[in-house]
């Protein structure tokens, strides 16, 4: 079953065994990393370096939306003020300075680093009067986030043991203007405190127990990406590398090193009241600093982090379970819903998802108490074992079946989604165990190719022919291949996997590691991964990874780049000319068109041009033939004959309009044209694959063992438009119409078939006859899949029924979608 989400924008080796029981924080480190909640020097006034006015953007309204919850907006600062004021204190020296943003419910600060003698530390202060603290590591790059703090100003002292040898060597580059508050209360009232599962009756006392002991390894993330800031969930889990602080979250959350670097952390933000009288304001522990991307697989939508500063003292390390649940099984959610304190959920399993856009399955979780919200994304799933919550998998969203939101509170009748932790555990195993990486013909991460240096076969839209590498590998259980390759322009990239036929999946990610498009199977043919993408200059990277998260086997993977532009396969005609029109199927820099007209007499007339090539202009022209062959109902349907009449050259402009001029038998004709648009047109692009898989079937359809007949579809909303071309009972060429066919079931179309009258097709004006239309019958088709189907046609009580499948005559062709 396949489902729309919104993701929780409402969202060998295995360590489960150890790790269940949960492990406490690693031991404190050294003074100079856990530093004091106070400023160093108390009476320094800060300096006014950064003042910002009111957004005068407003905020976008709340709208249900793939990604992580936004919660403020990143405002880059044009003459990025220097820290220059560098007052000398017992063990260094220290600078005071005051950033504020009218309006704003919290702030966090860019420091961007030039030339500086070591670590530093940040000492910020907001609203709240807290003092949060984090070590600035210039090795960790040369922008660094400080830590979040509450209101519209904050003030800011820097301490450095050695002073800066320039006034370059830290400046204020932007901040984040905080929409909503982060020390907000907006969780739904039928969400459930962690803080009072210790009183809930209804409770089993050891699954409360077990939460309270739980919440002590979830944590509320907030972080910044592509110009906003975002809030997730997150889960501190057991490894065998402890206590290394690998923390577990959602790749639609973070998904990029950049994004992992901007990661600032509250731990045990759980309401500081007694239950039920609930509301006062939070305790917590911040931790800022940024992380580690260790590992991101957008397929399971899950990523893998490692902490640069360690969690505090209380935090508990997750065990976790990489074995697959079933139907049924009793689940607990903890999560920081809307960024709000830590809740709590129950349910079960109710089934596993196919979503649009995800090459594996999801767990599907009814709650039946409790929910998770925007926010939540990036929490865990967990199930109760042996007295505590083992971590199952990772939340991506809900389902949207019965409205346009997802769950909430008065609507309950949605699914939770949440990735499947025994696909992501095998693909993580090479760093979380001391076992490290197996040999692999491949490597598995983008961070290790980033290093080295670029071949002249990654240059991909060089190549003349498809680049092939053969007998690759999936060497292992988890094993991932990452290939990087390069466009100098814009290309349409077509990936794909030949050979023996391994389950494989593809996804195309750009150069930060996100993901541009996946696929599972390309064509119903094989279990091989296709993907024809248009892509523009830069570097991407392809990931390769088998579907079964336990198979491996071999390979032969294939690219290819092609030089293409707009895909003009569809209906065209001039809009003030009715009754006469020409199909064009457009596949490589090949058009096949069919033009359907009526000759000197007004007997409807159709003449193809099967075989134009683009020009150096962009245009395209050819020979333009007529056609004579045996009548429509023949069996065995014999080979027609074919006379070149002329030419034929269209030139286009723009996606939508054209000029078609064309010669029949030294006659000329030019004609203004345009799409014709009947309905919810779809956008053309291109396929490497037999669009077996499509469910749009704008196309050239025939049958292999009948050439000289064939019928153009253009597919718009549920409406088909269909013409045929073909032959009446003196061998002469028919053309006939359904320029209304219905969709009457999954795959089936329908409508009636008429024969026109027109004009001659120089006639200038162009008068139609009267009652032009002549119902002769009636047209169906039948679909098994995107590529194969059967036409059902009458005409004047003689019924044909066609096996039909899609023309080919090119490498890339059509693929039409709404």
């Amino acid at each position: 079953m396949t489902s729309r989400i919104v993701l929780a924008t409402f969202a060998a080796l295995h360590f489960a065994v150890a790790a269940a029981a949960g492990m406490p924080s690693r031991p404190a480190l050294p003074s100079s990393h856990y530093l004091l909640p106070q400023f160093r020097a108390p009476r320094l006034a800060p300096v006014d370096v950064v003042s910002l006015p009111p957004l005068t953007k407003p905020k976008a309204a709340a709208v249900a939306s793939p990604g992580p919850v936004r919660v403020g907006s990143v405002r880059e600062i044009d003459s990025p003020p220097r820290i220059a004021a560098w007052v000398p204190v017992r063990g260094g020296y220290v600078a005071k300075v005051r950033v504020s943003s009218t309006g704003a419910l919290g702030l966090r600060t860019r420091f961007d680093l030039g030339v500086v003698p070591g670590e530093m530390e940040i000492r910020a202060q907001g609203a709240d009067g807290r003092i949060e603290t984090q070590v600035l590591d210039p090795t960790l790059g040369p922008e660094i986030w400080g830590p979040w703090t509450d209101g519209p100003v904050q003030v800011v002292e820097l301490f450095t043991p050695v002073l800066p040898g320039n006034d370059d060597a830290v400046k204020i580059g932007a901040v984040v203007h905080f929409d909503t508050s982060v020390l907000t209360t907006a969780a739904g009232l039928c969400t459930l405190e962690t803080a009072c599962a210790a009183t809930d009756t209804s409770l089993d006392p050891g699954l409360a127990a077990a939460i309270a002991e739980r919440e002590k390894s979830v944590v509320r993330m907030t972080f910044v990406d592509g110009g906003s800031s975002f809030e997730c969930s997150g889960t501190l889990i057991a490894t065998e590398k402890f206590p290394a602080p690998f923390v577990l979250t959602a790749n639609h959350c973070i998904s990029t090193a950049a994004a992992a670097r901007t990661i600032a952390t509250r731990w045990f933000y759980v309401s500081d009241a007694n239950c039920p009288e609930l509301g006062t304001l939070p305790s917590f522990q911040a931790v800022s600093g940024g992380m580690q991307l260790v590992f991101s697989n957008y397929n399971v939508d899950s990523t893998l982090l490692l902490m640069n500063q360690p969690p505090p003292d209380d935090a508990v390390y997750a065990g976790w379970d990489p074995t697959r649940l079933a139907t049924s099984d009793p689940i607990v959610s903890i999560s920081h819903p809307q960024g709000d304190t830590a809740r709590y959920a129950l349910g079960s399993i109710s089934q596993e998802f196919r979503l649009e856009d995800w090459p594996q399955e999801f767990y599907g979780v009814r709650y039946s108490r409790g929910i998770i919200q925007e926010g939540s994304s990036g929490s865990g799933l967990f199930t109760f074992s042996d007295g505590k919550l083992v971590l199952r998998g990772i939340l991506t969203g809900t389902t949207v079946r019965n409205g346009s939101t997802g769950l909430s509170c008065t609507d309950l009748n949605e699914d939770g989604l949440y990735s499947r932790f025994e696909i992501f555990e095998p693909e993580i195993v090479p760093y979380i165990t001391n076992a490290g990486q197996p040999a692999d013909d491949a490597p598995n991460r983008l961070q290790d190719l980033a290093g080295t240096p670029v071949s002249p076969a990654e240059f991909l839209d060089q190549r003349s022919t498809p680049l092939a590498l053969d007998n690759r590998r999936i060497d292992y259980a988890g094993d991932i291949d990452i290939y990087r390759f390069q466009l100098g322009s814009s290309r349409w990239v077509s990936a794909w996997t030949e050979g023996a036929n391994l389950d494989d999946v593809g996804t195309i990610l750009d150069a930060d590691g996100k993901k541009v498009e996946v696929n599972d199977d390309g064509q119903t043919s094989s279990n091989h991964f296709g993907i024809t993408k248009l892509l523009s200059p830069g570097t991407y990277y392809l990931q390769v990874a088998h579907w079964d998260p336990a198979g491996t086997g071999a390979y032969n993977l294939r690219m290819r780049a092609d030089d293409l532009g707009t895909n003009y396969t569809d209906l065209w005609y001039n809009p003030a000319e009715s009754g006469w029109g020409i199909n064009f199927n457009h596949q490589d820099n090949t058009l096949f068109a069919t033009l359907f007209t009526y000759d000197a007499s007004g007997a409807p007339m159709w003449l193809v041009m099967p075989d134009s090539t683009r020009q150096a202009d962009g245009s395209f022209s050819g020979a333009l033939f007529r056609t004579t062959g045996a009548a429509f109902n023949t069996v065995p349907f014999p080979k027609p004959a074919a006379a070149q009449v002329g030419t034929l050259r269209v030139a286009f402009a723009g996606s939508d309009n054209g000029t078609l001029t064309y010669s029949y038998l030294g006659t000329a004709v030019t004609k203004s044209i345009t799409r014709q648009s009947f309905s919810t047109a779809p956008k053309c692009g291109w396929s490497a694959f037999d669009r077996s898989f499509a469910a749009n079937f704008q196309d050239l359809w025939f049958n292999p063992g009948e050439p000289g007949w064939g019928v153009n579809i253009a597919h718009q909303g549920d409406i088909f438009f269909a013409t045929l071309f073909t032959y009446d009972a003196s061998g002469n060429g028919m053309w006939l119409v359904m320029p209304s066919g219905q969709k009457t079931s999954v795959g089936a179309y329908s409508g009636q078939l008429f024969r026109t009258r027109g004009p001659a097709f120089n006639a200038s004006p162009w008068v139609l006859p009267p009652n032009p239309n002549e119902l002769v019958g009636n047209m169906t088709f039948s679909f098994t899949d995107g590529n194969t189907g059967t036409l059902t046609y009458t005409v004047n009580g003689v019924s044909v029924t066609k096996s039909i499948q899609r023309q080919v005559f090119g490498n890339l062709r059509t693929d039409c979608e709404p």
